[in-house]
């Protein structure tokens, strides 16, 4: 079975709407190196509107390199109800999302990672098909915009599997969340 990973750039007070007006300081060596990692380590990416607006406007028309090249190459998977077609490598998701995701981590290949934090995750998290949530933790104190998990109901708790910290002061957080007892 696929693993599927979100990546969330999150400030301090939790935002995560608006990543690209303050976490391009904190983008290091490490950090690099850990996208690299989590992206060349993945065959396939599972995007919201939002996100999948926002990156394909950017890596479509940025410098060619290996990083750039991966993005703009990997397929890509939207969910969305209101986009009609999709270009940059993309497919837009028709039907149910969980019936759909549920499939692709049942195909062959490597992992799929999920950039952003948003209303996807509701259907996800309540189907139990995110496998582990990876929040760049940015030492930037921004308390106003869109936070962390605004639109889900209840407190899933998490697992902590791993923290790294970046030379920049960002503290990658690996959690997974806690599997349901079942009696």
């Amino acid at each position: 079975m696929r693993k599927l990973i979100e990546v969330t750039h999150v400030s301090l007070g939790g935002e995560i709407g608006s990543p690209q007006d303050w976490a391009f300081p904190y983008l290091d060596a490490d950090h690099e190196a850990y996208a690299n990692m989590i992206l060349f380590s993945a065959d396939a990416l599972l995007l919201g509107r939002v996100t999948y607006e926002g990156l394909s406007a950017g890596y479509t028309t940025m410098a060619p390199n290996a990083f750039v090249d991966r993005m703009n190459s990997i397929p890509k998977f939207v969910a969305s109800s209101t986009l009609k077609t999709a270009s940059w490598n993309a497919s837009i998701i028709s039907g149910d999302v969980t019936n759909f995701v549920t499939d692709l981590k049942s195909q062959p290949g490597s992992g799929i990672v999920k950039y952003g934090n948003g209303v996807l995750d509701i259907p996800l998290m309540d189907a139990g098909l995110i496998d582990e949530f990876h929040i760049l933790l940015t030492p930037v104190a921004v308390g106003t915009g869109q936070h962390m998990f605004e639109d889900l109901a209840g407190a899933p708790q998490l697992d902590l599997l791993d923290l790294k910290r970046f030379k920049s002061g960002v503290v990658n957080l690996v959690y997974a969340p806690k599997r349901r007892e079942v009696n």
